[in-house]
């Protein structure tokens, strides 16, 4: 009897085929995007024969100049979206920082009871007063904030915007580097990058 058990056996574990080995492979490396994630950073100016972006600010103004970078990225595959939509976002960073002295100022908006309104009855300020900051006095303020933002669809990619600055003069005829950062989320299978970088000079 227990011969006839252990012929039987196996003729039956012989007769089972692996599972293809492909099977698992597809699983265990996935692709986040169709064709592989990319970004990319996108400055208004023509950069110069060495890579260089000119960043031509306006120093004449009330308040320190800034300007703004926009930003592409591929979107996520369809199977990873979140109601149909891809989830990716960006981080920024930059090798330049400046301290905040003690004469900052921002303007407060006054209204008055029964004031002026726009055709959508939103109020409008009577007047305007400045309101001194000294507390905030000695911070470090990276030239471009390290928050989080969200791309949203374009045609067949997604993007964004980031500002920069604001730029005290001290910082006229400097080389700046920012550094981008993206995530695109794809649950178990995200893929994140922190490859890009661009120079640009103030001027």
């Amino acid at each position: 009897m227990r011969l006839i058990l252990i012929v039987f056996l196996s003729i039956f574990l012989g007769s089972c085929e692996p599972e293809p080995e492909y099977l698992f492979e597809i699983d265990y490396y996935p692709i986040t995007c169709p064709g592989g994630c990319n970004a990319k950073m996108v400055f208004q100016e023509e950069v110069d024969e060495n890579g260089y972006y000119h960043i031509d600010l306006d120093w004449d103004g009330e308040y320190y100049p800034w300007f703004y970078v926009d930003v592409e990225a591929t979107p996520v595959d369809k199977k990873y979206m979140y109601n149909s939509e891809s989830v990716v976002e960006a981080r920024f960073d930059s090798d330049t920082s400046w301290v905040l002295g003690d004469s900052l100022v921002i303007r407060v908006p006054l209204f008055t009871p029964f004031g002026n309104y726009t055709q959508d009855w939103v109020p409008l300020p009577t007047t305007w007063i400045d309101v001194n900051l000294p507390q905030f006095a000695g911070t470090v303020l990276n030239i471009v904030q390290n928050d989080r933002i969200y791309f949203s669809k374009r045609e067949d990619y997604l993007t964004s915007r980031r500002i920069l600055g604001p730029f005290p003069p001290q910082m006229k005829g400097d080389t700046i580097t920012v550094y981008m950062r993206v995530f695109w989320d794809g649950g178990e299978n995200s893929t994140l990058k922190d490859k890009y970088s661009q120079k640009f000079i103030v001027e």
